[in-house]
């Protein structure tokens, strides 16, 4: 009798230690990959490559580390976040892409390269519009467009597709020195631009991959002293390019 009231006393005693040590451990919330959730307080597990929770005193969950998709310290939040970059939110957004340019025509280019950076409004998840502004090189020709951007994602996915369009105008000078030809005007024209890329989401950003089509009206006129004589020329020319392009955002 007298030891039973002995070791009761003891337990009454340790009781407030073992309940202060469970509350200092850490609640969590684990998702299975096969879509069961199991909350508890994580300890240190007895058993190799397993996770330990704690539900009270008495019972214990012990949870193989393979059959474990994600783990939430703390209460999980109503809305899941994504793990990755959405524009859920309406606001700014800034784009910078470079690639290259792949056609022949007059100018004897047939690889040349393309700088541009776009700034706008994000309207929805799925729709961007902005102002764009370009260097795109023509081997002998370069012209700086300046163009409304429109672009579309397709996904809410961590990969996902787009498509995008631009239209707008454009400067254009010659970058070629020949000492014969003095030019006596040099204009851009109509600019446009469209194609479809892929679009990998990042934790706060983008990065994307993308295939297009680009057109670029020019027109030129200049003076060339031959042997004996001078010939005035005038050239309209229309310039066309499959692009590659590969572009962050934010």
């Amino acid at each position: 009798m007298k030891i039973a009231i002995l070791l009761s006393f003891i337990l009454l005693l340790a009781l407030p230690t073992t309940l202060q040590a469970q509350s200092s451990e850490p609640l969590v919330t684990v998702f299975l990959k096969s879509g069961q959730q199991i909350s508890g307080r994580m300890q240190m597990s007895i058993l190799e490559n397993y996770l330990t929770l704690a539900h009270d005193s008495l019972s214990q969950t012990h949870l193989a580390y393979h059959t474990i998709k994600k783990i939430y310290f703390g209460a999980v939040p109503e809305n899941e976040p994504a793990p990755y970059f959405t524009r859920d939110t309406t606001g700014y957004f800034h784009m910078a892409e470079l690639g290259i340019q792949v056609g022949n025509n007059d100018y004897d280019a047939n690889g040349t390269f393309t700088i541009h950076t776009i700034n706008g409004y994000v309207f929805s998840p799925h729709l961007m519009a902005g102002l764009g502004l370009g260097y795109d090189a023509y081997g002998s020709v370069a012209t700086l467009p300046v163009y409304a951007h429109v672009r579309g994602i397709i996904l809410d996915r961590k990969v996902s597709p787009f498509y995008f369009g631009g239209i707008g105008r454009s400067w254009a000078w010659a970058t070629d020195n020949v000492a014969n030809i003095d030019y006596e005007r040099t204009q851009g024209g109509l600019f446009i631009h469209g194609g479809l890329g892929y679009q990998i989401n990042l934790a706060r950003s983008a990065i994307h991959f993308a295939g297009g089509y680009k057109l670029q009206k020019t027109d030129f006129a200049y003076s060339f002293e031959g042997w004996q004589s001078e010939t005035e020329i005038q050239e309209k020319r229309t310039i066309r390019r499959v692009t590659i392009t590969f572009g962050y955002s934010f």
